[in-house]
């Protein structure tokens, strides 16, 4: 075979060889990109799939809401097995009260004076009522006194030392709660203010008008009994000991127990 032609032959071949690695390239090509087409044309079909099942929110402004069962969802909380308490423990309107204890006067400074108290009241209504009251004292001296008499021969006396006290006083009762005593009872209590006017008696006998004011706190052991402490505030005007007209005022704290009748109604 001659040399040219040899080349020829060579040339043919490799063109040949050329354009069958091209043809089975760009059908492998074809194939892959197909595949991929189908693969994404499977997945957008699973997704629409489930997009239609997904439920539709209708964003309807006009549509009307649906209401709350208010009385269900309170049967249905956290706070449905609680019950409120009773606002009055103990009822006063149109009941009597009668109450007695001990009375101590804590202004006076160089005498121990105490003694006894007498109350009765009517209440016309839970916040309002009227109230009587009688106070008798007795007065010892102090051991300072006591001292200045045995070791300096003085004889000390009060300027104005009281006997008795006794008047009316109009009844508020304004502030009412409870407290408990020692994790133990629930005690309900009320905050009461008194004014009024009386009488103040000296131990010299002689007797002057007073004004006075106070303020209370009733305990209620149960709806018809209770304990009363008192603070009462006393201005008057009397002659002392050097027979001098002199304005003064006496505080009175007193403890006492009380209680109330007619019997109220249970429910």
């Amino acid at each position: 075979m001659k040399p040219q032609s040899f080349r020829t032959l060579i040339i043919v071949f490799s063109l040949t060889f050329i354009y069958v690695m091209n043809a089975v390239a760009q059908d492998v090509s074809e194939g892959a990109e197909q595949g991929e087409i189908d693969f994404v044309e499977r997945l957008l079909e699973t997704n629409a799939n489930e997009f239609k099942n997904t439920p539709t929110r209708d964003l309807n402004p006009t549509q009307k809401t649906q209401k709350v069962e208010y009385e269900s969802v309170q049967s249905e909380s956290f706070y449905s097995d609680l019950a409120t308490i009773q606002k009055n423990y103990m009822p006063k309107t149109k009941r009597a009260q009668l109450s007695g204890g001990f009375s101590l006067l804590p202004s006076d400074v160089f005498f121990r004076t105490y003694g006894l108290n007498v109350k009765t009241s009517y209440h016309f209504t839970e916040a309002l009522g009227l109230e009587v009251f009688g106070y008798l004292f007795t007065s010892q001296p102090r051991d300072e006194i006591n001292k200045l008499e045995s070791t300096q021969k003085l004889s000390v006396k009060s300027l104005i030392a009281l006997n008795s006290f006794y008047g009316v006083n109009l009844y508020f009762n304004s502030i009412y709660g409870k407290t408990a005593l020692f994790n133990y009872k629930i005690i309900p209590f009320e905050i009461y203010q008194t004014i009024g006017v009386g009488k103040v008696r000296t131990q010299d006998n002689e007797e002057t008008n007073s004004f006075q004011v106070g303020i209370g706190d009733l305990f209620s052991l149960t709806r018809s009994s209770a304990l009363r402490v008192d603070l009462t505030w006393a201005f008057y005007n009397v002659h002392n000991y050097l027979g001098e007209n002199q304005s003064s005022n006496s505080l009175f704290l007193t403890l006492s127990y009380g209680h109330f009748f007619p019997e109220p109604l249970y429910r």
